[in-house]
């Protein structure tokens, strides 16, 4: 591995344990075993560490979503259903292990390197939010590639007339945007559900909203 990706994985590693503010370079020196020059050498400071973990593994995100719509040959409802259980670290064949099968080896898997429950993942994005403000920006502009996905893919399910083509694309894929970011939100704040109840019930939703009328 990389030395710049090895300080960004122990970095992450680090924050999920301690809180990202709690880390100081030093432990990072140490438990990536990299010197403070080669802290230095890749990253202006701490906080330009988390701005490339976040950045990097969002984009990796979105890459692997693409090669889906690629290589998944389903209709979009089974595409959604793949991304809903990527969301929660688990394979939809196969529920008990981690899904990567996707990843671009050639970046990093930050969720798939450290064994990383999903819940404190997406904690550590929403404290980055809240606590780095410097960072908001970089957090719009991956989101705002989330939501190009997510209408690209529906365009290019109403041209195949998979799905209804009275309502507009950028419609369709608010709306699945947005039960995906709420799904997400429920999951980690609420045990009251399993998340393969939320995430059928879910897709039941999303389907009536957007099939073939």
């Amino acid at each position: 591995m990389k030395v710049k990706d090895r300080i960004a994985e122990t970095t992450f590693t680090l924050s999920l344990k301690y809180g990202f503010d709690n880390v100081s370079l030093k432990q990072i020196e140490t438990e990536a075993n990299a010197t403070t020059g080669a802290i230095y050498y890749h990253f202006k400071d701490k906080n330009a560490i988390l701005a490339y973990i976040i950045e990097k593994y969002l984009s990796n995100e979105i890459e692997n979503f693409q090669k889906i719509i690629e290589n998944y040959e389903a209709p979009i409802i089974e595409k959604l259903r793949f991304i809903f259980y990527y969301h929660t670290g688990l394979d939809i064949s196969n529920k008990s292990k981690d899904l990567n099968i996707l990843n671009n080896s050639e970046a990093i898997d930050l969720l798939d390197i450290t064994n990383t429950n999903y819940k404190e993942y997406y904690l550590f994005l929403m404290g980055s939010y809240h606590e780095h403000p410097e960072l908001r920006t970089l957090h719009h502009e991956m989101n705002h590639e989330f939501f190009k996905f997510y209408n690209e893919l529906v365009e290019k399910s109403m041209k195949k007339n998979e799905i209804r083509t009275d309502l507009s694309a950028y419609d369709m894929a608010l709306h699945i945007y947005t039960v995906m970011m709420g799904f997400i939100t429920i999951s980690i704040i609420s045990s009251d559900f399993t998340n393969e109840e939320m995430i059928e019930k879910d897709l039941a939703a999303i389907w009536e909203y957007i099939k073939p009328q």
